[in-house]
């Protein structure tokens, strides 16, 4: 009896086009037929776009996004490879499928409604495209051309497909117009994007579906965790003001969870126990108001995982399953393989991530990126430290953010100590609606007063050896400067007059981890009253845990000022602490640092007490409304600036995306060999061992970024070389100081690298 081809059997096969294979000895019989996966990405991206209003989008795009599979060229490649990821186009040898269906779109659909189906669909797998061209070298990745292209498969779908009468969930206004459309398509797109994936996924690697599948605990019962958590504590606290300040803020949090969902403003003081509290209300008001989840995002990565800490003692057993961590840093032993599917799409009740990953994600052209946008959709998304918001970048954001609140069923809590003024004012159009903002805590300037633990002294100009000399005399004091080789500098001065093992440096010179381990030691010299000088770049204001007697701050904002206040005297153990304010031999370096000092210098005299709400409210509206020239300053909105009476939308998806970065791409991470840990990660990368994610996951937390320029120097030296991870190896543990992190005080390399 003779064996039938492959092919033969294909075509005794009802039906012959199929999605997915699978590779030998696995036979025709085990493939995915394509009509099923075609309904099954449809049912599942119905069920993601129903949050906002686009069940029939979602089900339309799902069923289209695939049909250029229906192509005799197409089958032939994917039985001739067996590769089950022959959906990947742009490699050599892959069949362009998506153009097929967004043609087919434009022809069934027509309009405005045809071409954002066609932008997701043309860009399932490579990304949403610009709609033109902006110059000859990426014309062919247009959406533009795209649908004009005449050279593709043919197609042969089964049958006509009706198409529903689709209309927008919510009315245009305005000159956002074209920005509201961009922004329904990204969120459509992400609900496409998570839909294929997990149907992929499904066929492909069931035990991995199954086990991304696993129960995850209820927003209820972790609910039920957090009151015990707090009940406890509350009961085993200390009768102080600022404990009873903390319950009251609980308090507060609790009744406002009750209100509708819109944005929402948490003023707390340093101190007064908003990262649980906010926790509190985000939960009870999702629950109120059956919202999905928590998002909390926070500014810097050096304190997201001790907000995740914070979290995860709070909620117990029940975060490893509950709370998904989503930033660079995170330990290795933390990143679970739960928490590595969970954050690719962030399907989880509660996710701690960075303001970096949510906010250029809501710009995003690319599919991971914009794959778990759509869970945003009916969440409270906590702000933490909400005044951090770039103001190069504050129009696009509050205008990502206004869309959230009013068409995607959200809540944004902007939680801070120093509320930046968003609300638009007379005579401009950028900004929250006046009034749209709730205050959660009643009559904030008390709870300032009753919280008012230190004093501000202002001691003029200071060199760095007089400024030294006063840092000498103070058993325990925390100096804040505003760059890294000021910071180096001045610990050097302190050094030669306190030569004992009291004296801390603190800078991003430091990979992750050996801030992380000073941070420990520095705590425990503090409580344990022994000497303790910290001197310290502004990383240490975002929010770190951390209380001295005294604290030092070089020029700066306002409400800089106020975070190194949140320093000092922290807990209440003194009547009152001191942050003395002086100006450094250098001015801050040029752009926001030093408009941001000027600003708070001119309101210096106007106010009694610089930190008081009023005098923080007036200096945003000093920092932020004098520079409204600068809110877009790179011209992300300038690419969905769309006349919708044109018939071509003329949406700029990877131009935007590749304007919004909030953290530019000019930094070079150098691994360096901080501890064992580090060096056994450098040693494998030497060796020429691959860098797969579990091993560059664990390479972050020992990571140095640099500047070009330092960069430069450092290879000048020959203390660095190159890896194929595109991670840069520092190869002289000399030039990694256990007091200062990267020094360039060493030249070449270790001998031992040089022994074969």
């Amino acid at each position: 009896m003779t064996t039938k081809s492959v092919e033969e059997q294909v075509v005794d096969s009802k039906p012959y086009y199929f999605a997915h294979t699978l590779p030998p000895p696995d036979t025709i019989a085990d493939w995915e037929p394509l009509e099923k996966h075609l309904i099954e990405v449809s049912r599942m991206a119905a069920e993601f776009a129903e949050p906002f209003g686009a069940a029939d989008w979602g089900a339309l795009v799902g069923r289209l996004h695939d049909l250029g599979k229906y192509s005799v060229e197409f089958q032939r490649y994917l039985i001739s490879s067996a590769d089950p990821d022959a959906g990947e186009e742009g490699a050599p040898g892959r069949v362009d499928h998506s153009t097929f269906g967004a043609q087919y779109a434009m022809k069934k659909v027509g309009g405005h409604r045809a071409q954002l189906l066609a932008f997701c669909i043309a860009g399932h797998h490579a990304g949403l495209p610009n709609a033109f061209a902006m110059d000859a070298n990426n014309e062919r990745s247009t959406l533009e051309f795209r649908l004009n292209k005449k050279s593709i498969p043919s197609a042969d779908p089964p049958t006509d497909m009706a198409v529903p009468d689709l209309k927008l969930p919510f009315g245009l206004s305005g000159p956002n117009a074209g920005f509201q459309i961009a922004f329904f398509t990204r969120m459509l797109f992400s609900a496409l994007i998570d839909a294929d994936r997990l149907a992929t996924e499904a066929f492909c690697d069931p035990h991995q579906s199954a086990e991304r599948r696993q129960e995850t605990p209820s927003l209820t019962a972790l609910l039920d965790a957090l009151k015990a958590y707090l009940q406890n504590k509350q009961s085993a606290a200390e009768k102080t003001m600022v404990n009873e300040v903390r319950a009251r803020v609980l308090d507060d949090c609790v009744a406002a969870s009750n209100l509708g969902p819109g944005f929402f403003s948490l003023t707390v003081p340093t101190g007064g126990g908003k990262t649980l509290s906010s926790l509190m209300f985000s939960i009870r008001h999702a629950l109120q108001h059956d919202l999905r989840r928590v998002i909390m995002a926070v500014p810097f990565t050096t304190i997201i995982e001790q907000t995740a800490d914070q979290y995860r003692k709070a909620l117990g057993p029940l975060a490893e399953r509950g709370l998904v961590e989503h930033h660079s840093n995170i330990s290795p032993t933390r990143d679970t393989r739960q928490n590595k599917l969970a954050a690719e799409n962030w399907d989880a009740p509660i996710i701690v991530t960075t303001n970096v990953q949510l906010y250029e994600s809501l710009f995003a052209s690319a599919t991971t990126p914009c794959r778990k946008l759509h869970r945003l959709a009916r969440s409270v998304i906590v702000l933490d430290e909400a005044q951090t918001i770039p103001i190069e970048f504050l129009h696009p954001t509050l205008l990502a953010l206004q869309e959230l609140v009013e068409h995607y069923n959200c809540t944004v809590v902007l939680c801070t100590a120093t509320q930046p003024a968003l609300e638009r004012r007379n005579g401009f159009d950028i900004g929250i609606e006046p009034g749209a903002v709730r205050h959660i805590v009643g009559n904030a300037p008390e709870l300032f007063a009753k919280l008012k633990r230190i004093q501000i002294a202002r001691l003029g100009k200071l060199s760095d050896d007089e400024l030294a000399n006063r840092l000498a005399d103070h058993e325990a004091v925390l100096c804040i400067v505003n760059t890294r080789r000021h910071a180096s500098k001045l610990y050097d001065l302190l050094k030669e007059k306190i030569p004992d093992d009291g004296c801390f440096h603190l800078s991003t010179w430091m990979c992750a981890e050996h801030r992380r381990d000073a941070l420990s030691r520095i705590r425990q010299r503090l409580k344990d009253g022994e000497p303790c000088r910290l001197i310290s770049t502004q990383l240490i204001e975002a929010g770190v845990d951390i209380d001295f007697p005294c604290v030092y701050r070089a020029p700066a904002g306002s409400d800089s000022i106020a975070q190194a206040a949140g320093r000092c005297n922290r807990e209440g153990r003194m009547p009152s602490g001191t942050v003395y304010v002086f100006d450094a031999e250098a001015l801050p370096p040029h752009g926001l640092l030093r408009h941001a000092a000027q600003a708070g210098s001119e309101l210096g005299e106007r106010f009694q007490d610089p930190l008081a709400p009023e005098a923080i409210e007036a200096y945003f509206r000093l920092l932020y409304w004098s520079q409204q020239h600068r809110w877009d300053r790179e011209g992300v909105l300038e690419q969905f600036a769309d006349d919708l009476r044109d018939p071509q939308l003329r949406l700029q998806f990877r131009e935007a995306a590749g304007r919004y970065k909030l953290i530019g791409d000019d930094q070079i991470p150098v691994l360096v060999g901080y501890n064992d840990k580090a060096r056994t990660i450098r040693g494998r990368l030497l060796s020429g061992e691959a860098a797969d994610f579990q091993l560059l996951r664990s390479a972050q937390r020992f990571i140095v970024n640099v500047w070009p320029d330092l960069l430069r120097e450092l290879t000048s030296k020959n203390l660095v070389i190159e890896n194929d991870s595109g991670i840069r190896l520092l190869l002289n543990d000399k030039a990694y100081t256990a007091e200062k992190g990267l020094s360039l005080e060493a030249s070449g390399v270790d001998s031992e690298f040089l022994i074969v």
